[in-house]
């Protein structure tokens, strides 16, 4: 009699919500997934916030990265669903005997290509850190160079109610803001979830701004979410954006504001 060879677990497919968490980074995992539809963010944690560092579309590989290199060990990156979607569920073993099939130079191939995936992930992480430090620095003024200072936007801390709505959406919608900081580059916002309805701030978006400066001053912008951040309690969002677009009054009104 000869021995039953291990059963290799069948393809599966997962459906999963919008946000819901589909890769834990720290997590012991060898499974690796297809998106099939919807589309899905591939994230690292640090500094107690998401960094986003890919979106991957139907037909894209996640959990790949344990497989190429041999790894046992836990998750490097968190992966979280940005819409609904399927996903397919393959138990490595399945592909296996492929790999092995494979040319060794193919093999140090693919490698040499995930080495420089990970070390690529790494400098936007570090990146969007320094950023987020230079952006404090910029708002409070925290051990910066006086003289350095002033070759920047000057950036004047308010507290400004606004509404805002990402651009395109009805123009009938308004969400409750407050802005922190405002320059003629850009603006610090900070919003609570809770009035955010269905919509999600996310990286890139572009959202129309309108607030007061003054009595009867109502100035009106365009700008792109660069950072993101939320609060320990997820209660409350800070955003950090660049002004895209200001009608030339506006941009007078401003300007004036930030000499006051």
């Amino acid at each position: 009699m000869t021995k039953n060879k291990e059963k290799i677990p069948p393809v599966v497919k997962l459906n999963y919500f919008k946000g819901d968490l589909i890769i834990k980074a720290g997590d012991y995992g060898i499974s690796i997934y297809e998106v099939i539809s919807g589309k899905v963010g591939i994230f690292v944690e640090s500094g107690g916030a998401e960094t986003r560092v890919a979106i991957l579309d139907p037909g894209m590989i996640l959990g790949e990265m344990a497989f190429v290199s041999g790894n046992t060990g836990t998750r490097s990156a968190s992966a979280r669903a940005l819409e609904d979607c399927c996903l397919e569920v393959w138990h490595p073993a399945m592909l296996l005997n492929d790999y092995k099939q494979m040319p060794d130079v193919l093999k140090r191939i693919a490698g040499q290509a995930l080495k420089l995936i990970t070390r690529m992930n790494k400098m936007v992480v570090e990146l969007r850190l320094k950023q987020e430090k230079l952006k404090e620095g910029q708002t409070h003024g925290g051990g910066c160079d006086p003289q350095e200072e002033k070759r920047k936007f000057y950036r004047k801390s308010v507290s400004l109610e606004c509404v805002f709505r990402p651009v395109n959406s009805p123009k009938n919608l308004k969400l409750p803001g407050r802005i922190r900081d405002i320059s003629k580059g850009g603006l610090g916002m900070t919003v609570k979830t809770s009035g955010l309805l269905n919509y999600t701030p996310d990286f890139g978006d572009e959202l129309f701004i309108s607030t007061y400066l003054a009595p009867n001053q109502e100035v009106n912008m365009t700008a792109k979410i660069l950072w993101l951040k939320k609060d320990k309690t997820g209660g409350a969002i800070s955003l950090g954006t660049a002004l895209t677009h200001m009608e030339p009054d506006d941009r007078k009104r401003l300007g004036f504001f930030l000499m006051a």
